[in-house]
């Protein structure tokens, strides 16, 4: 595993084969639905998704675990960012 993989499993998010995803019983529906038009269409050995995200949950397909792996963090790392809090506005003296 990956330390990509890592950090995505440490979020909640479930990295699996195609295989173990068809077979995994924590998918939201519509996210299932989702993804096998996507399977249908373009394929994709390796999945990674949210199962505590509903229907509006994380989502990636793809040949390259370790790209959608590091896609994911990437997205991790812009929730992170949209929940700090702003910059405190002005000065202190």
């Amino acid at each position: 595993m990956t330390s990509a993989e890592e950090t995505v499993t440490a979020a909640g998010y479930k990295v699996a084969t195609w295989a173990e995803f068809q077979t995994a019983s924590d998918v939201p529906p519509f996210v299932r639905r989702v993804a096998d038009g996507v399977h249908a269409k373009w394929g994709g050995d390796f999945v990674i998704y949210d199962p505590a995200g509903g229907d509006d949950g994380w989502l990636i397909i793809d040949d390259d675990r370790e790209q959608i792996a590091g896609e994911t963090v990437e997205h991790l790392g812009r929730l992170a960012a949209e929940a700090e809090p702003p910059p405190a506005q002005g000065a202190l003296f």
